[in-house]
């Protein structure tokens, strides 16, 4: 399975979990998370839902807090299945 940093920023953008986004943030706002997401996900080489979601979990509560990212790990498992249905899904194209 491919996972991509583009299909990983793209899905972290349409989430805006710290509703940044639509206040109005730059485009890049969350980069760094998308970044850190997909690098934790190449180097465990991760496939599986619970862990790319444990994975986005992590990275968000590392960089805004827990008091900032108050989502539950439960909105980071869908959030996980749609980076991993996407990647499938690029897959399958290619």
């Amino acid at each position: 399975m491919l996972i991509t940093y583009t299909i990983i920023k793209r899905i972290i953008d349409e989430w805006d979990p710290v509703d940044l986004l639509i206040t109005h943030a730059p485009a890049d706002e969350y980069d760094s998370e998308s970044t850190g997401i997909f690098v934790r996900a190449v180097e465990m080489n991760s496939a599986n839902i619970e862990v790319l979601a444990n994975i986005i979990f992590e990275v968000f509560v590392e960089n805004f807090g827990d008091d900032v990212f108050i989502l539950g790990f439960d909105e980071c498992i869908k959030i996980a299945k749609k980076v991993l249905a996407d990647a499938s899904t690029l897959c399958s194209q290619t």
